[in-house]
């Protein structure tokens, strides 16, 4: 797929010509990431936006404490990192790559002379503002709702997405993390992570193997 056809794809970009689009791809700069990756990390500088071309990123907050709070997953045709346009802002969250993915950066400066330019494409980028703070007020819902066991859970499928290898029954993470480590990652106590796996591991959601952990994809399920 051309850069011109993938800009297409873009939301911000939506009815802009060709020839618009062409001169926005020529500030595309290609960048490639492993999955497991991390693009940024919350409280770096913001130096750019992304568009995302293939594969998904999520995007996670750790608070002062370390303890980690999933927000959201942002997929291919989507973007990344635009409150980078907000000057001297530093990052929000951390993004990582669910898989291996390919994105275009654009300068956060660069962008703003884009909006500029091209007044819809600002129009466009509020929408997505507006989508992404919903969102964020759903997360917020969602864990104020949640008891441990249910932080437990979503944090594994968390992991197993961002970190495990894909089988056809679900994903393997070759290192298992520690109920202390889980304990101290989303504030619960150690019992309720030890409850909750073995748990897990009783309805054949999850299952040992070895040092590491098969997360089934019935977990995913519900």
């Amino acid at each position: 797929m051309g850069e011109i056809e993938f800009l297409r794809r873009i939301n911000v970009f939506a009815g802009l010509d060709d020839a618009r689009l062409l001169e926005i791809s020529r500030r595309l700069a290609p960048v490639r990431f492993e999955k497991g990756s991390f693009i940024f990390y919350r409280n770096d500088l913001s130096d750019g936006i992304y568009f995302v071309a293939k594969g998904s990123i999520q995007i996670i907050i750790d608070n002062d404490e370390n303890r980690e709070i999933i927000v959201y997953t942002v997929p291919a045709g989507d973007i990344l990192g635009e409150l980078s346009l907000f000057e001297n802002r530093l990052r929000s969250a951390t993004a990582v790559a669910l898989e291996e993915c390919r994105l275009y950066k654009i300068p956060g400066d660069k962008f703003q002379e884009i909006i500029k330019q091209y007044p819809a494409v600002g129009e466009n980028l509020a929408k997505v503002l507006i989508n992404r703070l919903l969102a964020a007020n759903e997360m917020i819902e969602r864990l104020g709702a949640m008891d441990g066991t249910g932080r437990v859970v979503d944090f594994l499928r968390a992991a197993a997405q961002r970190e495990g290898r894909r089988l056809e029954d679900g994903y393997l993470l070759e290192k298992r993390p520690t109920y202390n480590q889980v304990s101290h990652r989303l504030g619960v106590s150690e019992k309720t992570v030890y409850r909750t796996i073995h748990k897990l591991i009783e309805e054949g959601k999850i299952a040992m193997k070895g040092r590491g952990l098969l997360v089934n994809k019935s977990l995913f399920i519900g």
